[in-house]
C-alpha cells in the first residue's frame, strides 16, 4: 500500500483497518507523521518544543484556562454587583433612578471598544503582560468605584473598571484556543464564554446579597469584588504563562523561550513574541486590521445576528430593579439578586449542551470521512433560535398581565439558554473559519455583542412605558427571528461559498 497522503490516513483503532477520507489542511502531502490522538489529526499539529501551549500537560492548560476564565467571571462580576443597588445608589448620589441605571451599562460600553486596545497590544507584548497590566487597572477601577464620594466619580471609576476588565472577554477566548486542538475547542471556549455570561447573574445575586445588609451597603459589593479580582491576580501570576507561540520555521525553540526581553523579564514568565521579520508589523497595522473582517460576510452576518439577539440580556438585567422593587412584588435589593438565579440556571444548561453538541458534530465529521466545513457547528444553533424569542415573549407578556414574579423569570431563564447557545456556537464558528484572524473576529463579535446591549437601558424604559411589555419584548423576539434566515441561515446554507467569495484575509498577525 502506498503512503497515505491527506486524502487517505490509515486507521489502527481496534483492528479497523479501513482507509478513510480525513479533512485536513494538508492536501496532497504526505500525512503519514502527522499526530493523531483517538483517530484524529490532531490540527494545528504541535511542535516538538516543550515551550509549545499545545504540549503542554493537560494540568497546566486546565490551571490557565480556569484562571482565564474565572478573571472574566468576577471582573464582569463586579459589574453587575452594583445593579440590585439601583435605587440606592440614587440616594447616595441624589441623582434620578434613570440616571442610575447608567452605572449599572457603562461598563458594557467598555467592554466593545476596550478590546480593541488590549489586543494589538498583547500582539507586541504577548498575553501575559496584557492581562496582568489590564487587571491591575480593573483593581484601581474597583477602589475608585468603592470609595467613590459623587455620581462623577464613580462613573468613572466604572469606566476604569471596564476597560480593566474586558481584556478576558477580547483575549479570553484567542488564548485558549492558542493552547487546544481543533476537536477541543468547542467545549474548552464553550468553558470561557459560560463564565461571561454566567456572570452578569452571579453578579446580581452576590451583589444583591451583600446590598441588602445594612451593614454592608453597596459598597461592600465592590470591596468584596476587589479582593476576588486580586486573588485572580496571583492565579495570572502562577497559572497563565504566555499562549502566543510562534511556529516558525526559521526560528529555533530556543529563540521562542528567549523572546525578546532580558532574562529578568523572562523569569516572570514576560517574554516578546519573537516573529520573523516578514511578519512584523506596526502597531497601527495591527490596531486597524480589526475592522478589514468587516468585509467579511461570515463574521459580519454572525456577529450582527447575535448583537441583535443579545440586546436583552442588559436590558433586563438593567431594568429588573426597576421593574420588580414597586408592587406588586415589592422586591427588596436581595429578592432582585436572587432573581439572577433563573438567568444562571439557563446558562448553565445552556452551555451542558452547546459545547458536547459543537465537539460531537466535529468529531463525528472527522472521524466519517465527511469534508469539514465550520459551518457544520451551525447545526447546533437551532434551540437559540426557538427559546431565545421565547423567552422574551414570556417575560413581557408576564410583566404586563401578570402579578407573579416566577413567570417573568422563567422567562429569562429559557432566553439565557437560548443566548449560552448561540455564543458558543458562533464564537467557535468564528476562531474555526479564521483562524489565522482568531483575535480579530473576536474583537468584531464583542463589539456588536457589547455596543448593542449597551444602548437598550436608554430607550428599554420608555417603550415600556409607551407600549407595554409584551410589545416592547415581542418586537425585540420578531428581530431575532426575522434576521436569522439573512444571516445565520445564509451562512448554514452558502457559507462555505461565502467565504471563498469573500477570500482568505491573506494576512495574519502572527
Amino acid at each position: 500500500m502506498s503512503k497515505p497522503t491527506a486524502e487517505h490516513l490509515e486507521y489502527n483503532r481496534e483492528g479497523d483497518s479501513e482507509e478513510r477520507k480525513v479533512p485536513s489542511p494538508f492536501v496532497n502531502e504526505d500525512v503519514s507523521n502527522l499526530k493523531t490522538r483517538n483517530g484524529i489529526v490532531l490540527m494545528p499539529q504541535p511542535s516538538s518544543d516543550p515551550a509549545d501551549p499545545l504540549n503542554w500537560s493537560s494540568f497546566r492548560k486546565h490551571m490557565a484556562m480556569a484562571t482565564i476564565s474565572y478573571l472574566a467571571f468576577v471582573c464582569y462580576m463586579a459589574v453587575t454587583a452594583l445593579v440590585p443597588g439601583t435605587l440606592a445608589l440614587a440616594r447616595t448620589f441624589d441623582v434620578p433612578k434613570a440616571t442610575a441605571v447608567y452605572l449599572g451599562n457603562t461598563p458594557v460600553a467598555l467592554y466593545a471598544i476596550g478590546p480593541f486596545l488590549w489586543s494589538p497590544l498583547s500582539h507586541f507584548f504577548g498575553r501575559r503582560p496584557v492581562l496582568l497590566v489590564s487587571n491591575i487597572i480593573a483593581i484601581v477601577g474597583t477602589i475608585v468605584v468603592a470609595s467613590a464620594q459623587s455620581y462623577g466619580a464613580c462613573m468613572v471609576g466604572r469606566v476604569i473598571q471596564g476597560l480593566g476588565g474586558c481584556s478576558f472577554w477580547g483575549l479570553g477566548p484567542a488564548s485558549i484556543g492558542d493552547i487546544f486542538f481543533r476537536h477541543e475547542k468547542g467545549k474548552k471556549i464553550g468553558t470561557s464564554t459560560l463564565a461571561i455570561v454566567v456572570a452578569p447573574f452571579a453578579g446580581g445575586i452576590i451583589g444583591g446579597a451583600i446590598i441588602n445588609n445594612p451593614s454592608l451597603g453597596w459598597r461592600w459589593s465592590q470591596w468584596i469584588s476587589l479582593i476576588l479580582i486580586a486573588i485572580g491576580f496571583v492565579l495570572q501570576i502562577f497559572f497563565v504563562p504566555e499562549t502566543i507561540y510562534i511556529r516558525s520555521t526559521t526560528a529555533a525553540p530556543s529563540d521562542f523561550q528567549r523572546g525578546r526581553m532580558g532574562s529578568i523579564w523572562a523569569q516572570y514568565g514576560i517574554r516578546i513574541p519573537k516573529r520573523d521579520e516578514s511578519r512584523r508589523h506596526s502597531f497601527f497595522w495591527v490596531f486597524s486590521h480589526p475592522f478589514m473582517m468587516f468585509k467579511h460576510p461570515a463574521v459580519l452576518l454572525s456577529s450582527f445576528w447575535f448583537g441583535i439577539a443579545y440586546m436583552l440580556h442588559v436590558g433586563i438585567t438593567a431594568e429588573i430593579p426597576l421593574l420588580f422593587s414597586p408592587a406588586p412584588y415589592n422586591f427588596t435589593p436581595l429578592d432582585v439578586g436572587l432573581s439572577a438565579f433563573s438567568g444562571l440556571i439557563g446558562a448553565l444548561l445552556g452551555e451542558a449542551f452547546a459545547g458536547p453538541a459543537i465537539d460531537l458534530i466535529a468529531k463525528r465529521a472527522l472521524k466519517s470521512g465527511k469534508e469539514w466545513q465550520p459551518e457544520m457547528r451551525m447545526k447546533a444553533i437551532w434551540p437559540a433560535l426557538i427559546t431565545a424569542p421565547l423567552g422574551l415573549i414570556m417575560f413581557g407578556v408576564s410583566i404586563e398581565f401578570g402579578r407573579a414574579w416566577a413567570t417573568p423569570l422563567v422567562g429569562q431563564g429559557v432566553y439565557i439558554f437560548g443566548i449560552e447557545v448561540a455564543t458558543t456556537v458562533i464564537q467557535t464558528y468564528l476562531l474555526e473559519s479564521y483562524a489565522a484572524q482568531g483575535p480579530e473576529a473576536t474583537l468584531v463579535f464583542n463589539l456588536f455583542r457589547n455596543l448593542l446591549s449597551y444602548t437598550t437601558p436608554f430607550f428599554t424604559p420608555i417603550m415600556l412605558e409607551s407600549i407595554g411589555g409584551g410589545a416592547t419584548f415581542g418586537i425585540f423576539a420578531v428581530l431575532i427571528v426575522v434576521f436569522f434566515p439573512v444571516t445565520i441561515g445564509v451562512l448554514m446554507r452558502r457559507g462555505k461559498e461565502i467565504r471563498e467569495w469573500s477570500g482568505d484575509p491573506g494576512w495574519s498577525r502572527d
